[in-house]
């Protein structure tokens, strides 16, 4: 006999079931994208969550294009960013920055994503949408996209300020530098004078700090304190020739060298 035969008596079986959530559609992957791009604690400085979760923030425009977005979605266009929010039906809601909100996105609700539909596109469906509401929102996207492509102009222009101002900084010293060492190729005395010159100076910076310990009316105890904490004549010594070394770095300082050289080679 086959168990699995009916026998006389026995109910119908029942139609099989659908696994559950086999067919259904997940979010899209823009949304997957920018819900994992607002969680991550580590670009909490460029974007983030605001308002208790129930909306996010571009706090680094320039950042946020030129390094979150190439890595998530293969551009650096901050306003086809935007295009797409506005797709999704998410709202710009503080005027003075980048902070967009919408009912599905929440912190921490990442399964609300689905319940975010993409809207239609302006015009496919004219019984359904006021033109005047669709013209508005047209508007406003465009004037966002203007704001923004204005601010990615102005920070691109004060990036572009800093690094010729770094470049021509760094070519000073470099001229300044050849200058020196080929003036110092000329007369070798100087190099042996300069020397001379710095040991003289620490030397009398060891002076003035033995001068201002034994004038100090503390208590042997009160020195031995401030000695154990690191504030007694060798830290000072030690301040000392640190702000001689920090000096040489300056940008005074080749200046300075080249008017010596020349002062001393005047004078032999």
């Amino acid at each position: 006999m086959n168990p699995f035969q009916l026998q006389e008596g026995d109910p119908p079986p029942s139609p099989p079931k659908p696994v559950e959530g086999l067919h259904e559609v997940g979010p899209p992957p823009f949304l997957i994208k920018t819900f994992e791009i607002v969680e991550d604690p580590n670009t909490d400085h460029i974007v983030s969550w605001n308002r208790g979760g129930a909306s996010f923030v571009v706090w680094d425009l320039h950042s946020f294009s030129t390094f979150l977005l190439p890595r998530h979605f293969k551009h650096s266009n901050f306003s086809s960013f935007i295009r797409q929010l506005n797709t999704y039906g998410f709202r710009k809601i503080e005027s003075d920055r980048w902070e967009f909100a919408n009912d599905g996105f929440l912190l921490g609700q990442r399964q609300l994503l689905k319940s975010i539909k993409r809207r239609a596109s302006f015009g496919s469906s004219p019984s359904t949408h006021d033109p005047c509401t669709e013209l508005r929102r047209e508007k406003q996207l465009l004037m966002m996209e203007l704001v923004c492509l204005r601010q990615q102009q102005q920070t691109t222009r004060s990036y572009i300020k800093a690094m010729e101002q770094r470049i021509e900084g760094a070519e000073r010293k470099q001229r300044q530098m050849m200058s020196f060492l080929a003036r110092a190729m000329r007369s070798p005395s100087f190099l042996h004078q300069l020397l001379k010159q710095r040991d003289m100076r620490l030397k009398e910076l060891e002076d003035e700090a033995a001068e201002r310990e034994r004038g100090s009316s503390m208590s042997e105890l009160e020195a031995l304190a401030l000695e154990m904490q690191g504030y007694g004549k060798e830290r000072n010594v030690k301040e000392e020739e640190d702000m001689v070394v920090e000096r040489e770095l300056d940008d005074g300082f080749w200046e300075e060298l080249l008017s010596n050289e020349s002062l001393a080679s005047t004078s032999s």
